[in-house]
Order: structure tokens, then C-alpha cells, then sequence
């Protein structure tokens, strides 16, 4: 599976995903028209955030809200290890649902990017 995102702020969004939330960044691929996907490597699939060029419009931006708040897609699942430690890391951040252990060894939040994104991580152990 890929999932594309376009964030306002590039720089932003790669250092949440990289450095926040821990995803394998694997780098930038040109494609059409001066744009460039940037890639992270996550869960058995590809997140890609594509980068505008310098002179292209501003892109509008989603509707915010809950997850549940309106149709479409609202949140990506990412399967994760060491969820406490991401969590610690995102700090100050919105979260839709806190850190909730919804029975032995099953540890759901939703944590929302820079662009409001609803990123549901869930921790499955034994």
C-alpha cells in the first residue's frame, strides 16, 4: 500500500514522520512537473510526501477535525513498536485519542501531523 501526502511544509512533515514517529526515510524521487516524492519506508508499505515546486499554488487545505468529523479519507494506521517512546516524542502535539491500552497487549492512539492528518499508531504484543 502507498499513501501520499501533501503537507505545507515539507521540512515539517519530514522531520515528524523521520524523527517523531520514527518512520524509514529512504529519500527523494523526481517525478512530473519539478515535483519530487519524498519516501518513508513504514509498516509494509510506502508513505510518500510529495514536495511543489518553488512557483506552484499553495495547496488548500483539508477540512479539520476528529477523524469521524466528516466523510473521506480521515486517518492512516500505522502498526508500530516502542509506541510509548513515540508517544513521549510527540509531545505537545494534538492527539485525538490518547494512548489507550485497549486490552493486553493492544496500545492504540491518533496523533495529528502539521497538516492536521490523523495518524492512528497501534503496538500489538504478544
Amino acid at each position: 500500500m502507498q499513501i501520499g501526502i501533501v503537507p505545507r511544509d515539507l521540512a515539517r512533515s519530514i522531520t515528524f514522520y523521520r524523527d517523531v514517529l520514527g518512520f524509514n526515510y529512504v529519500g527523494g524521487r523526481p517525478v512530473i512537473e519539478g515535483r519530487t516524492l519524498h519516501m518513508f519506508e513504514v509498516d509494509g508499505g510506502v508513505l510518500k510526501l510529495l514536495e511543489q515546486p518553488a512557483d506552484a499554488e499553495p495547496p488548500s487545505m483539508h477540512i479539520p477535525g476528529s477523524f469521524q468529523a466528516t466523510t473521506g479519507l480521515r486517518w492512516m494506521t500505522f502498526d508500530v513498536d516502542g509506541i510509548d517512546d513515540i508517544v513521549s516524542r510527540c509531545a505537545g502535539r494534538t492527539f485525538q485519542m490518547a494512548l489507550t491500552e485497549l486490552r493486553a497487549g493492544l496500545k492504540v492512539c491518533i496523533v495529528e501531523d502539521d497538516d492536521g492528518n490523523a495518524v492512528e499508531l497501534v503496538e500489538r504484543r504478544g
